[in-house]
């Protein structure tokens, strides 16, 4: 099977953005393999920004490009705590 690098940056709060990788990946492991490296990449260039990495399974993938492109917007799905 294979899987689909999304990643979900927000450089602001509910300003968020999806990228979709063209790479396939083979399996699971490979895509979280590889997404570990995005994610301290992405830390280390936009530190005040957050994000999630998502490895999806064809069927996965369209439905969110479906979500997508009907206007949904990206969103985190474990957003960062409220400050105080």
């Amino acid at each position: 099977m294979n899987f689909t690098m999304v990643m979900i940056a927000c450089m602001a709060v509910e300003v968020c953005t999806a990228m979709f990788d063209d790479t396939k990946f083979n399996n699971y492991d490979d895509c979280y393999e590889i997404s570990r490296s995005v994610v301290s990449f992405m830390q280390e260039t936009y530190p005040n920004s957050s994000g999630e990495v998502w490895c999806l399974t064809p069927e996965e993938l369209a439905v969110y490009r479906d979500y997508i492109d009907q206007g949904g917007k990206p969103v985190l799905t474990n957003p960062r705590p409220a400050e105080i």
